[in-house]
């Protein structure tokens, strides 16, 4: 009990053990500790990546204690933050996230780095493609968000601000601001002053181990590409 009440407190505090964390490792592959983690993951709301040689705490979306909520990623960066601010956050993660590991093969990561401004173009693309605005409707009945609103908003922000870069309500501090939360995680970290993004190994694991299944990747895709099929239908 005391190596799997550890091995825990190592997870919970850095969301990992990896090659540091010898005799924390060993402990972690007997079967006795493992039952009784998988009992804990249970309890909280977590399972267990093994990958590479590292051991990653990966929360359930529905975990109460350990997942990120709205209110969460409201207030990231200011309290004074709306739930459309949620949502935007959310949506720019996603595309990001896409960008990243949209690839079509048996490993989908298909960049190494990607540039703020990149993520602002595409964004700008996908806000004023009218088949994506023609697809809120289903996102709104089935998520219950507001798309087209969103849309609106990220089009009433102003690009950048060259007098004050660090300012957030522009198009390129949200999508700092997203790039932000996933650097706070240890899943982004950023280069060239600001400018650049980059997944860590800990993301690569993560998304290529676990998250990206074949199921995930459709559905990703489906998300996506669907706007495509919407733009080639026929309009009366």
């Amino acid at each position: 009990m005391r190596q799997t009440a550890q091995i825990l407190k190592k997870l919970l505090a850095d969301g990992e053990l990896n090659s540091s964390d010898t005799e924390l490792l060993a402990d972690y592959r007997t079967p006795e500790v493992r039952a009784e983690l998988d009992v804990w993951g249970d309890e909280l709301g977590f399972t267990l990546v093994d990958m590479r040689g590292k051991v990653y705490l990966v929360p359930f979306t529905d975990s109460e204690l350990l997942s990120f909520s709205l209110r969460d990623i409201r207030e990231s960066e200011s309290k004074s933050d709306s739930l459309r601010d949620a949502f935007l956050q959310c949506y720019i993660i996603t595309t990001i996230l896409w960008k990243f590991y949209g690839g079509k093969n048996l490993n989908p990561k298909r960049i190494h780095f990607l540039q703020v401004k990149d993520v602002v173009e595409t964004l700008d693309e996908r806000f004023s493609d009218i088949a994506v605005l023609r697809s809120a409707d289903i996102m709104e009945t089935e998520y219950e968000i507001n798309f087209s609103q969103i849309a609106s908003y990220w089009g009433a922000l102003p690009i950048d601000d060259p007098q004050s870069p660090q300012r957030r309500k522009t198009r390129v501090g949200v999508v700092r601001s997203a790039c932000r939360l996933l650097e706070r995680q240890k899943l982004f970290y950023f280069i060239d002053e600001g400018r650049e993004v980059r997944p860590t190994e800990r993301l690569d694991d993560l998304m290529i181990g676990y998250y990206l299944d074949m199921q995930r990747i459709e559905e990703i895709h489906e998300l996506f590409d669907s706007t495509e099929e919407i733009s080639d239908a026929p309009t009366e």
